[in-house]
């Protein structure tokens, strides 16, 4: 979804993505939280804190002239997309070493399934309430995300091969439903989905050689 609003906070003002976005790591967490023991929350709300303090402060890395000139930028801009994929790597790095040290738990590979289904689909939900759009687009984006969210609480305890197939089903969706939003494929976030996908096949797939 294209964002069409901005929020007002005291001098800030930020977009409605970033409100989406916040909005899907709590919700996700509370799940978690819900779903799992707090030990699986604690690991969930770890990594999203590292993703966006890297996200928000490698604009020093992206823009280094920029900060040095004026060091207040950071507080007002982000390392954009290339920050965002340094974050997603980083966390990545981080959950691998975490859930490794743990033995690759069922249990923990089940949360990630989950985890990333819910975040992806909160994300689109909001992102539908929060801008303009067609009335279409919005009923579509909702529906399809809302039905996502019930299958993939439905299947959660299902095994690796389903949750496999269903994350490729789900990615396959989610491009889809962009190419008939306003800014088609070429959103951020079918990026960073896709880069989800990728690392729960590869911690499956280590879970299977272990």
């Amino acid at each position: 979804m294209q964002v069409t609003e901005w929020y007002s906070i005291k001098a800030l003002t930020i977009p409605s993505s970033w409100v989406a976005l916040l909005s899907s790591f709590v919700l996700t967490g509370l799940l978690l939280w819900i779903l799992y023991r707090k030990e699986i929350a604690t690991i969930f709300s770890d990594a999203v804190l590292q993703l966006i303090l890297i996200w928000k402060f490698s604009v020093i890395v992206t823009d280094f002239s920029m900060v040095i000139k004026h060091p207040l930028t950071i507080l007002y801009f982000n390392g954009g997309m290339m920050g965002l994929i340094l974050g997603i790597l980083f966390m990545w790095v981080s959950l691998w070493n975490k859930l490794r040290q743990r033995g690759l738990k069922e249990e923990d590979l089940q949360a990630v399934f989950v985890s990333i289904i819910l975040c992806s689909s909160f994300y689109q939900i909001l992102m539908a309430v929060l801008n303009d759009a067609a009335l279409w687009q919005k009923v579509l984006t909702i529906t399809s995300f809302a039905c996502w969210i019930m299958l993939a609480l439905w299947k959660r305890k299902a095994n690796l091969i389903w949750h496999n197939q269903l994350l490729l089903l789900f990615l396959c969706t989610y491009v889809l439903i962009a190419t008939l939003q306003p800014l088609g494929i070429w959103q951020l976030s079918v990026l960073v989905t896709a880069m989800l996908v990728l690392f729960n096949i590869f911690l499956q797939s280590r879970r299977v050689q272990s």
